[in-house]
């Protein structure tokens, strides 16, 4: 995979280094998830959270109002003009458009996942956050959040030097169930989740928002995918009445709400994933297992982001497991910030981002040929 390590040079970059110069940051997008952005960001040192935007200019008032953002611009490039930094929260469909604008103007860019809605602009994207790195020292990250997770750290880590051996067989989900009626989280016709559901909208559906980060966990412990079989399904919703739904008006909604997924990786492994917005009693669940010839790791975030599951050496026989907890790494908005200040490109970097992408594309290709074997494209 492609690692960028960039060394500033003249006065801003040495101010920088040593922590000295505030990182001007600005969010491109105010709904729900920039919420997290915005809190993030204002809990670390050297940030000043300059300025947001969005086409709907009472939600940037109002965002700016909660987080005491001082500046609500109008327009991309007013925000691009006061800011270091941007953050990319919209719908799906404005994420790369926005990030090469961002990128062209040599600004340092977190964009939320997925990078695009096709492997092509995904792909356009990745190449200029290459090339603004190394003609401007752009730092460029997609928010592939549970990175976070210092329990991956640790598993991307072991499997890394070889210590399961042989990897043998994956299997993980992400399982959600605000279809299943009102949740703690709201309810499927709120306009913060409607748009999820549409892709005239911009969504790609759940294989696009669970899957990318489902996908990006395997393979960052399992390692590549050569071929998937895949199959996307979009059931009827059900409303408040009872009644099924497949369009609100002349709202179609049409976006993938379950995905099931064979992998065959790259190094002979064998795997199954699947994703869902329909799992009732799971509210945000993330499960990971990796079974190797020489042990196995299994991950569950519900247990906590810290706990690692592992079945190796004299455990083997008896099929115990023990669990260690894994100190805290450092979240993708600190890395973000740290990279920065530092010059030196952190992970997940864009190009992973469209790496990715090719795996949704053959996803979709896919579940579009009833689950045929696909080849995951070229990513770069």
């Amino acid at each position: 995979m492609y690692h960028q390590r960039q060394t500033g040079s003249g006065k801003q970059a040495t101010l920088e280094s040593r922590g000295m110069a505030n990182i001007k940051v600005g969010i491109i997008g105010t709904g729900s998830m920039a919420n997290t952005h915005a809190r993030r960001y204002r809990e670390m040192r050297g940030v000043d959270l300059r300025s947001c935007y969005d086409t709907d200019t009472k939600r940037a008032s109002a965002f700016a109002l909660q987080h005491k953002i001082e500046h609500v611009a109008a327009s991309l490039e007013e925000v691009i003009e006061v800011c270091d930094a941007t953050s990319v929260v919209t719908p799906d469909a404005f994420h790369a458009p926005l990030s090469l604008r961002i990128l062209e103007a040599g600004k340092h860019l977190l964009c939320e996942k997925p990078l695009a809605t096709t492997l092509k602009d995904a792909r356009r994207v990745a190449r200029r956050a290459i090339q603004a790195a190394q003609q401007h020292g752009t730092i460029h990250m997609i928010n592939l959040s549970y990175r976070d997770s210092s329990a991956v750290q640790e598993a991307m880590k072991i499997a890394a030097r070889g210590e399961l051996g042989e990897i043998r067989h994956v299997h993980g989900h992400y399982l959600q169930s605000w279809l299943t009626g009102t949740t703690s989280w709201g309810y499927w016709q709120d306009p913060n989740w409607l748009w999820r559901l549409q892709t005239a909208q911009g969504s790609t559906g759940v294989l696009g928002d669970l899957g990318c980060h489902l996908l990006d966990l395997v393979t960052a412990v399992a390692g590549d995918v050569a071929t998937v079989e895949s199959r996307l399904t979009t059931f009827p919703k059900i409303d408040r009445k009872g009644r099924q739904r497949t369009a609100l008006g002349t709202a179609r909604l049409d976006a993938n709400d379950t995905a099931a997924i064979q992998l065959k990786f790259a190094n002979g492994a064998v795997g199954v994933c699947h994703a869902t917005r329909w799992a009732t009693g799971h509210m945000n669940s993330i499960f990971l297992a990796v079974h190797g010839t020489e042990g196995a790791l299994r991950i569950d975030l519900d247990q906590g982001k810290d706990k690692l599951q592992l079945c190796r050496g004299r455990n083997k026989a008896m099929g115990r497991w023990s669990t260690r907890t894994i100190r805290t790494t450092p979240s993708i908005y600190q890395r973000f910030i740290r990279s920065i200040k530092t010059r030196r490109q952190d992970h997940p970097d864009v190009p992973r981002g469209a790496q990715i992408q090719a795996l949704l594309d053959a996803c979709q290709r896919s579940s579009q040929k009833n689950g045929k074997t696909t080849r995951v494209g070229r990513w770069m």
